[in-house]
């Protein structure tokens, strides 16, 4: 039997980043389909600048220099 993969849920948290939770192993919600759509959307990306998670390719992508970007910080992260 196939196990879920681990999701957290909670808040962003700055002092336990999203990067970290994904580092670790675990999903968290993209947050910008949070705060915009109020949808939750498990992703494993997460912005090199803010350290938040994203939908990639909807909101942020790797292009710049194979560091995660999302939309909020654009390619200056």
């Amino acid at each position: 039997m196939a196990t879920s993969p681990r999701v957290d849920l909670s808040e962003f948290d700055p002092k336990r980043t999203d990067r970290a939770k994904i580092v670790d192993g675990v999903a968290v919600p993209c947050r910008i389909c949070e705060a915009v759509f109020a949808r939750i959307r498990p992703t494993w990306r997460y912005c090199a600048k803010c350290e938040k998670g994203f939908c990639e390719g909807e909101h942020g992508n790797f292009a710049i220099g194979g560091r995660g970007s999302c939309i909020q910080c654009g390619k200056h992260a």
